[in-house]
């Protein structure tokens, strides 16, 4: 009996050792060094079904191309937000309007119009605005009208 119970005691720590590693994403060294540990443990007398070694290897083979499309995509992102920091930098010394969503002492919301020069534009976590002359962060889809100084306003 005693035997039995030592068993169900290192049954139950590999599963929970186990389980404890099952939320970890698998990327393509853990996968290779898998896949090495499988070759090298199998039993030679009845070796690894080709079909199915193959089969690994194009699992292999995608996921390393998966993580590689993952990468090139993450910079183009980056790439995009830079280039579109380097153009809405031209904004500055433009004179905007924009309009904001404002609650009421009443609990009524309402539109209020605002205008400002563009000192500063900036890029946190993929979001631009622009800061104007009296310190307000401005998000340029909530820009209604630019101007240059003194010109006529070009709706937008």
């Amino acid at each position: 009996m005693s035997g039995l119970s030592v068993q169900t005691k290192a049954n139950t720590n590999t599963s929970s050792s186990t389980s404890s590693n099952v939320n970890q994403p698998l990327d393509k060294n853990s996968f290779l060094k898998l896949l090495i540990a499988q070759l090298t443990n199998q039993d030679p007398t009845s070796p690894m079904d080709s079909a199915q070694f193959v089969s690994q290897m194009a699992t292999f083979t995608t996921l390393e191309q998966t993580q590689n499309m993952s990468s090139a995509i993450d910079k183009l992102v980056a790439s995009q937000s830079n280039q579109s920091l380097s153009e809405q930098a031209a904004m500055i010394g433009k004179k905007i309007n924009w309009d904001e969503t404002v609650t009421g002492s009443d609990g009524n919301t309402g539109t209020k119009s605002y205008s400002g020069v563009i000192q500063a534009v900036s890029l946190k976590d993929g979001s631009l605005s622009f800061q104007t002359d009296d310190g307000s962060q401005v998000d340029p889809s909530s820009v209604t009208g630019i101007s240059q100084g003194g010109e006529a306003e070009q709706s937008v």
